[in-house]
């Protein structure tokens, strides 16, 4: 096995990939490895890049490289080199040559190497439902220890990491583009929670443009990361489903939410279980096949709070049906503004319901 890059070597190969606009991968197997062809030196790159070597030369040169260092130390980047990111994540097909990282990534790093990882993808137009699902199956197992890994993307993978953080959890979103792009917009608050509690990676250099290419290039990382993939909804041809198939090359479980057959946001899930994916209804699913030492709470101690009665019962109902702010709970169960606060507090604490985007109360977890 090639020795993985050092991180000189992978700022220099993510610089070249930068100037030169192209993906490196498959000229570093030809050369037998990321470190050996860093090493070849500009003219036998440009020989098995097929391109000019004035164009090599002025991709990464070493005053370039010395520059690259100190943009990334004045902006708090974390230049990770691919023989420090957990090992499953080395396993992949063509792993990174090395990673940069805003955020906590020295703790989030140690989380990754000791609890369960778990990937929560899918599309990026989910059903209200789907995306109700995703936060709360995020927000229940990063409460009981797991870490969550997603995309950033509009749509289910922002309400996967939007579940972790309001469960006080960690979570990790891997770009398909450089960390100086603000890539989706609608997410900038979300990211910027992100670098608090959690870390935001790539594997692209800090300037490097979103491309469409990069972004299934991207899910390798996200299922290379993870112990276990849950594709919560996708259509017919999805990103998500890219995901999966990265996280059952590599041998990890993949899971899928099962959806009514005539749905679009469906057909890509149902397709995966068909296909043998194992299939995810809530939490517990996800924890029953990735056993791992570090789980929190077991089945019964989740399940314990029980069904909530009275004016708690009534706005539970609600939000479990659909998402809603304080205002519109109280107008439509027709309880004042502040028993109705009193009630979502109390259900807050159990446990059962979470504040999240645009102040909605979203249901996440199941009373019995």
């Amino acid at each position: 096995m090639a020795r993985p890059a050092s991180a000189d070597e992978a700022l220099g190969l993510a610089l070249l990939a930068h100037g030169l606009n192209r993906d490196l991968q498959r000229a570093a197997r030809a050369a037998g490895g990321a470190g050996a062809l860093w090493r070849m030196g500009p003219a036998a790159q440009a020989r098995l890049l097929r391109v000019a070597e004035a164009d090599v030369r002025a991709a990464a040169t070493r005053d370039a490289l010395a520059a690259a260092r100190g943009r990334l130390e004045a902006a708090g980047v974390s230049l990770v080199a691919a023989g420090d990111v957990p090992e499953r994540l080395r396993q992949v097909f063509d792993p990174p040559f090395g990673l940069f990282a805003e955020g906590d990534w020295a703790r989030v790093a140690g989380a990754l190497t000791e609890r369960p990882v778990v990937a929560v993808v899918g599309t990026r137009r989910p059903t209200a439902a789907g995306r109700r699902f995703a936060l709360g199956l995020a927000a229940e197992l990063a409460a009981r220890g797991a870490v969550i890994v997603s995309g950033l993307a509009l749509g289910v993978d922002g309400a996967a990491h939007e579940g972790a953080l309001e469960a006080g959890g960690d979570t990790v979103a891997v770009l398909g583009c450089g960390l100086d792009h603000d890539y989706p917009r609608a997410h900038r608050a979300l990211r910027a929670r992100l670098r608090e509690r959690g870390a935001v990676i790539s594997e692209y250099w800090c300037e490097t443009a979103p491309a469409p290419w990069r972004f299934p290039a991207r899910n390798r990382i996200v299922a290379g990361l993870a112990h276990a993939t849950v594709v919560v909804e996708a259509r017919g041809r999805s990103g998500a489903l890219i995901t999966a198939d990265f996280a059952l090359e590599a041998g990890r479980v993949a899971l899928a939410v099962p959806g009514p057959p005539w749905a679009d946001a469906s057909q890509g899930c149902n397709e995966l279980i068909r296909a043998g994916a194992g299939v995810c209804t809530g939490a517990q699913d996800v924890v029953d096949e990735l056993p791992h030492a570090a789980w929190g709470d077991t089945q019964a101690e989740a399940d314990a709070v029980a069904a909530p009665v009275g004016d708690r019962g009534v706005l539970y109902g609600l939000v479990r049906a659909e998402p809603m702010r304080i205002d519109q709970l109280a107008a439509t169960a027709r309880i004042t503004p502040a028993a109705t606060a009193a009630a979502l507090a109390s259900l807050e604490v159990d446990g059962l319901v979470l504040r999240g985007e645009g102040q909605r109360y979203w249901a996440v977890r199941r009373a019995t």
